[in-house]
This record gives C-alpha cells, structure tokens and sequence, in this order.
C-alpha cells in the first residue's frame, strides 16, 4: 500500500516544533517534484489523483498505532516498555518523576499523527467537492469516509486529552493561510458531540453514496469496502461515542445499525485491519516483537496473567513467557506482549467483539441483566470459559457484579487496544490499577502539546 499524501507544511498540533532551526511559527516552502501541490489537488482533482487521496488516508490512518498503544499500556497498567535506551518509558510515563509528564513529553506523537490524519480527510474532502470527475453520488462517497476517519481520529485524541479537550473546528483550507488558523479548544463533553455529528453526518452521507466508493478500498477493508458496509464501522464507532457519553440507549441504537457487523450470533473477529507489507513504500507491523528480545521488550504487567481465569485462551493469544525474565529499572517482564506473531500481521480497527461487550455494558447500564450476561457468556465462551451462570452464578442478578465482570472481560478481550486506561477512568477505578513501584502513580490524562500551547500564547482567541 503506498502512502500519497498532499505536501503540507504545518500540522494542526505543530510538529514543526520537532524540526532543527525552525520556529513552530514559521512555513517554509518546500517544493517536491514528486508531489502534487496542495493547490493544484484541491483546485481540481484528477481520477488518479482521487485514487491516490483514498488510499493515501487509508495508509495515514495507521500511523500513531504504535505511540498510542505503549502509552495508553503502559498508563493502563497493561504493560511495560523495557527499553534501556529510553528510560523514560520506565519512569516520566509511569508518574515516577516529580512534576508528572513534562510539557515537551514525547508520549503525545500520536497526537500528532492522529491530527495529520484528520487534516488529510479534510483535504481529501475538499479535493472531492471541488473535482469535476466526480457527481454528487461519487461525492458522497468521498464524504462519508472522510467524516468518519476524521471522527475517528479526533475521538483518540479527545480520549488522551481528557478534560484538556480538543479543537473541534479549523477554517477553510481553501484560503490561504487559513491552515495556520485553528479553532479553539473545547471541552470533553463538546468534543464528543462533534465527533457524534461527524458520524451522524457521514452516516447520511454514506446513505447517499450509491453502491461503490470513488476511491479503492484496501484489502484491509474486505467486507467493509462499499458505502454500505463502511458505514457499520461508522455506527460501531458512533456506539463507542454513546459509551463515552453514558448514553445507553444511544450504544444500543447505534449498533443495531452497525448490524450484520454487530452480531451476538457471528464472527467476534469480523472487522476491519490495517494491513502490512515488506513492499517498497509501505510500512510493516509497529507492534511487531520477536520473543525475548532485550532491545526494546515490550512485557506484560504480571497481573495480567495471574489474575485470568483459568482456560482463558486470550492469554495465551496475547502474551509468551519469556525464557529469561527482563529486569528494568525495579520492573520485571516474565512475558512479553506478543499479539502479532509476523511483521505483516494486521491489526484489528475494530471488530465484533468490541461490539458485543459495548453492548452487554449497555445492557447491564439499563437493569437488562440478563441481556447483559448472555452477551458477556458469548465472549467468555469464545475465550474457552464457561458460561456465568455455571462459573459465577451469584453475580447473576447483581448489576454492580456484572459491571465488574463486563470491565474485566473488556480487560482481556481488549489487552493492548487503547481501552483498559479509559475504562477504568470513566468507572472511576484508576486508583485500584497496580502501581509496582512506591513512586508510580496513574495519570488522568495526557498534557497539552506544548507546541498547541505556544500557539495559543501566540495568538489568543
């Protein structure tokens, strides 16, 4: 899969910042013969170049994995970073340093890739709207893709932000230096009504973008590849939304259209991946480690392990035991994380099984109890557990109990995924996550960008 993108020449986070002798405040025009002017793309497409748009952001999407995932891990008290040439990952990210995570911390590289990739599926619009190859249907298409990766992308972010919030809106990008002019910072509970508009929005849009997408859909997307199909990852996203917003009614509603992708009854792993290749111009699998490895050991926190049900077969799919422990900085690996056996492996977006414990939360949230638990059974017997009433009957009934197993059937099902830091933190549980150390301790959320905040100095809204 090869990466096009249009040439831009400052992100909305800033990453300018990270460039030798160049001020977060300055562009510099950079001309790349092998790249499409900005201008030239958006003023009017052409075919080949709208193809090179959709699978451009489709290849832009999977960027951030990596970052997003040690850091949520390691907060989560998932797992650990072992690296011995950062040790930064052993201490600033697990709260052992005074003063918590500094302003120029490295840990918010997902931020910034996450809002390139927001800014590519407005450009990507843009480029579509303004395309004379294209009708109104083919647009369409273009549309509701783009408001849902856009909505996707800003939802990692807000959920590492936190009560930070997020800028929700920047002005036209077809003015000039109108892409050095975000919005300003909204609250948490906004940001995600703004993401639950982009879905709606593309949702519709979706409705109306007749049988085929204007762009290729990758291999990653088979079974999600026509606007009708994409648009229940658009509604299982819009669930995940109504979670954040303890909307319950809304999670159910929403994965009702994300039907046939959500089923009690199908596949837990139905869903679209990243996909990885050793091809020229693509990338390979982020998360990718050989087992035992002493370089940079990604190792499960211990807990994982000795706190899994017997049988649990998603423990032995997710980590290995290591032939040596891996000792660092008064951490020790016995396991390593190991989810993803080759460098091309794909990586799960989102998949039914995510669907279905949304909806056994959703469930248990509104006293359906037993709905609840008969979803929460499908999981644990795919996982070679037995069913609740056999292995926990005295939870059955209990709502509170039930939230406790829904929360640790999340914990394993969704190990490494991003989730297990958020779900503590929107139950208010981050004080019972382990603390290994006497110094650790667990953030609530990520700081701000230093570079966002210099930019707000700098010109104040």
């Amino acid at each position: 899969m090869k990466y096009f993108k249009i040439k831009q020449h400052i992100l909305l986070i800033g990453v300018m910042f990270m460039l030798p002798a160049c001020s977060v405040f300055e562009t510099k025009q950079v001309v790349d013969p092998n790249l499409p002017s900005q201008a030239s793309v958006l003023t009017n497409a052409t075919a080949v170049q709208i193809n090179e748009l959709g699978i451009g952001l489709q290849s832009a999407m999977r960027n951030g994995i990596l970052s997003f995932r040690v850091t949520t891990g390691s907060i989560g008290r998932e797992m650990y970073d072992l690296s011995s040439v950062e040790t930064t990952f052993t201490t600033e990210l697990l709260g052992t340093t005074n003063g918590g995570l500094s302003a120029t911390t490295g840990y918010n590289a997902s931020y910034d890739n996450f809002s390139e990739t927001r800014r590519d599926a407005a450009l990507f619009m843009n480029a579509a709207n303004n395309s004379s190859v294209l009708n109104d249907t083919q647009r369409n298409s273009v549309r509701g893709f783009c408001n849902t990766i856009e909505a996707w992308s800003m939802l990692f972010n807000l959920e590492m932000q936190y009560q930070n919030g997020i800028r929700i809106s920047f002005t036209d990008l077809n003015s000039p230096g109108d892409m050095l002019n975000p919005g300003p910072f909204v609250s948490y509970t906004a940001g995600l009504t703004e993401i639950k508009r982009l879905l709606d929005l593309g949702a519709t849009q979706l409705g109306a973008a007749g049988t085929t997408f204007a762009f290729p859909m990758t291999t990653g997307w088979a079974g999600f590849s026509t606007p009708a199909t994409f648009a229940t990852f658009n509604r299982g996203i819009a669930a995940e939304v109504a979670m954040y917003q303890s909307d319950w009614n809304g999670v159910i509603t929403a994965l009702n259209a994300a039907a046939p992708f959500f089923s009690l009854s199908g596949s837990l792993s139905t869903g679209p991946v990243f996909t990885f290749s050793t091809t020229s111009g693509d990338i390979t699998n982020p998360l990718y480690q050989l087992k035992n490895t002493t370089t940079a050991p990604l190792v499960a926190q211990n807990l994982f392990i000795s706190d899994a049900e017997a049988g649990d077969t998603r423990v032995t799919s997710k980590v290995a035991l290591r032939t040596a422990p891996r000792s660092y900085n008064g951490l020790v690996g016995n396991y390593d994380v190991y989810m993803y056996p080759t460098n091309t492996s794909p990586i799960s977006i989102m998949r039914n099984e995510e669907l279905v414990l949304m909806y056994a939360e959703a469930e248990i949230q509104l006293n359906q109890l037993a709905a609840g638990a008969a979803a929460l059974d499908v999981v644990r017997v795919a996982s070679g557990l037995k069913p609740l009433a056999v292995a926990k009957p005295a939870i059955l009934g209990n709502q509170a109990a039930l939230i406790t197993e829904m929360l640790n059937q999340r914990r394993y099902s969704l190990y490494f995924e991003g989730h297990r830091w958020f779900d503590m933190r929107r139950y208010n549980l981050l004080n019972t996550l382990p603390n290994d150390l006497p110094a650790m301790q667990v953030y609530v959320q990520m700081i701000r960008p230093f570079a966002e905040v210099q930019w707000d100095l700098k010109h104040p809204q």
